[in-house]
């Protein structure tokens, strides 16, 4: 098709359209698209609307350069390619199905549930990949068998900004192999008179030989049962709203 008439009125037929319906979709009078049609006028301000209401390439129209309505979708090379496989680029607080990297690739963690946080052993029993929601980066310092976790309630959400806040949904890294905590330190633990193995996020605090568990929002009861140290909470992602 050499000239914009030809083009332009092929693309309208493809799309379904009369010169009325185009007229409506695209802005562009009925008589302009017709002199267009007719070859009346070579090149107009018109065709980049009409590529529009009929879905077409406008540099096909406009030269016939390009493809055409009715072909394959052809994706051109960029000029400057990374060579970056596609893929969801913005963290959600939907994760993605699949794992966002393949299981156990060097320097990612399994985020897991927090059923299987209770019965964690860390690198003596290395998860298989059906067990993980995904595999995650994780670019502290850790030790074999970390794990990530994703924050479930509130009783860790901060009620102002003076402290650190890991409201439900954020990520925690959990080194499990780090079970004796510094006072002020954040921690998953599990109540050692507790038969259902329920595990818990809570700040560790120690003061003359007693042990306890504190929650960052105060709306929650600190923890004063005898308790077990799981693993040291060593980092947060906390996506973006």
């Amino acid at each position: 098709m050499e000239t914009i008439a030809s083009r332009a009125l092929a693309a309208r037929k493809f799309a379904k359209m009369t010169q009325k319906q185009a007229e409506i979709a695209s802005g562009v009078k009925q008589s302009s698209i017709s002199k267009i049609e007719r070859g009346d006028t070579s090149r107009s301000m018109s065709v980049l609307a009409l590529a529009r209401a009929y879905r077409a390439d406008p540099n096909w129209l406009d030269t016939g350069d390009g493809p055409a309505p009715w072909d394959e979708v052809q994706i051109r090379p960029a000029r400057d390619n990374a060579h970056e496989p596609p893929g969801p680029y913005r963290v959600t607080r939907t994760p993605p199905e699949g794992p966002a990297f393949a299981p156990q690739t060097p320097g990612t963690v399994p985020l897991i549930s927090w059923e299987l946080a209770g019965e964690w052993r860390g690198a003596e029993s290395p998860p298989r990949p059906t067990l993980a929601e995904r595999w995650i980066p994780c670019i502290a310092h850790h030790s074999a068998g970390t794990y990530a976790l994703r924050v479930r309630g509130d009783s860790m959400t901060a009620p102002h900004g003076h402290l650190k806040s890991y409201p439900a949904g954020s990520i925690i890294f959990v080194d499990p192999q780090h079970t004796t905590p510094d006072d002020g330190e954040r921690v998953i633990a599990k109540l050692d008179n507790d038969t259902s193995g329920e595990v818990t996020f809570k700040v560790y605090k120690e003061d003359a030989g007693r042990r306890w568990l504190l929650p960052l929002n105060p709306a929650h009861e600190p923890v004063r049962a005898a308790f077990t140290v799981l693993g040291t909470v060593i980092g947060k992602w906390e996506d973006e709203d």
